[in-house]
């Protein structure tokens, strides 16, 4: 009998002992995990990455009931920037996203001296990274095949009908030139199937939010019958465009996230015919899932872009297909094309140190930068 009885004792010892366990197990998971965001140039309501990473980010936390805040640098500053992370992580925030080019020198400042934070960057290419700099393990970073979106948006505004154009990006990024070159190449491909003549007005604003001087800018592209449609890609830079295009009844292309909502609803309804998304929202939520539930996540930097033809929707770079206002270049034209950009039929240059070549039917004007 008194064997049993220390048994039991045992036994329950053993038990009480696991239940702490996990239980300061699972306390500690929750205390340990929680997430900020650093922004760069714009704020979370910028209807473009910036605004698809916080709500991401908030859904997720929202979902698995963790701590999320998000902090914006008070200026445009390197010191700013670093300040933003560093104070995300003196109030107990231990993974931070840090999306745009311009929270890379930050990032090179501040995570190897916090190993036990984990830095996500999206949209930061091994360039925006001082030189030599080695990143740490605590660090990832995710970029995109912008050229691949910017491809898709140019073959299909060709194919739709447009046949003058123009490209306003914001500042020369990497992913602002991929986008904006990947269109070139796509409008190229669909002039040379059609055997009809394109132009291409090309441009960077030298920002990313919009204002007067790049409105006329734009608005002189429309009313000099230089462009039906301009394809807008920096930030909050769309703005000018939306104007413009309203002002002269024209059609303009959104990048990031799917503009067409809320350029219909500020300015005028049907003038975002789609928009050459990046799927960062979605990435956002997979890779913090990924990291939470402790699964082999990747490591570095990373580019992300097609996974499927047949579902449109599951890709990391793509067309909105939500606001399809595409009459002459279809749904069913589009997987098409995705297959064959998949399956190397149409290949797609990253190349960014030159412009890209172009056939006899499309004729480009490089105008430099606005500002």
């Amino acid at each position: 009998m008194k064997k049993i009885l220390i048994a039991l004792l045992a036994t329950a010892t053993v038990f009480f002992t696991l239940v702490f366990t996990l239980g300061t197990l699972s306390k500690r998971q929750n205390d340990v995990f929680q997430v900020a965001m650093v922004t760069d140039f714009s704020d979370v309501n910028d209807a473009s990455f910036n605004q698809a990473c916080y709500e991401g980010a908030k859904e997720w936390c929202r979902e698995n009931n963790k701590k999320f805040n998000y902090y914006k640098p008070t200026s445009i500053s390197l010191a700013e920037r670093i300040k933003s992370l560093k104070l995300a992580i003196d109030r107990g925030y231990d993974v931070i996203l840090c999306p745009g080019f311009a929270l890379g020198e930050a990032i090179a400042e501040v995570a190897p001296n916090h190993p036990d934070v984990t830095f996500i960057g999206l949209d930061i290419s091994e360039a925006d990274f001082p030189s030599g700099f080695v990143l740490p393990d605590n660090v990832i970073v995710y970029n995109y095949h912008e050229e691949i979106a910017g491809y898709l948006a140019g073959y299909a505004a060709v194919k739709d009908g447009y046949r003058k154009l123009g490209y306003l990006g914001g500042m020369e990024a990497s992913a602002v030139i991929r986008f904006g070159y990947g269109y070139v190449q796509g409008i190229d491909a669909a002039a040379e199937e059609l055997e009809t003549n394109v132009e291409l007005q090309y441009v960077y604003g030298g920002q990313f939010f919009g204002d007067s001087e790049i409105y006329k800018y734009i608005d002189n592209w429309y009313k000099g019958d230089k462009a039906d449609i301009v394809f807008a890609c920096g930030g909050s830079i769309y703005t000018s465009v939306a104007l413009a295009a309203k002002e002269n009844n024209g059609y303009m292309i959104g990048v990031d996230s799917d503009q067409a909502p809320i350029i219909d609803r500020d300015y005028k309804e049907g003038i975002c015919i789609t928009s050459a998304m990046k799927g960062i929202k979605q990435t956002v939520v997979d890779k913090l899932e990924t990291l939470y539930r402790g699964l082999n996540h990747d490591k570095g930097i990373n580019y992300l872009g097609l996974v499927s033809s047949e579902h449109p929707e599951q890709n990391y770079v793509q067309l909105a297909l939500e606001h399809w206002r595409m009459d002459n270049f279809t749904v069913d034209d589009y997987k098409v094309l995705l297959s064959e950009i998949m399956n190397g039929t149409k290949i797609v240059s990253s190349d960014v140190s030159q412009h890209p070549e172009t056939s006899s039917y499309t004729t480009v004007s490089y105008q430099g930068s606005i500002k």
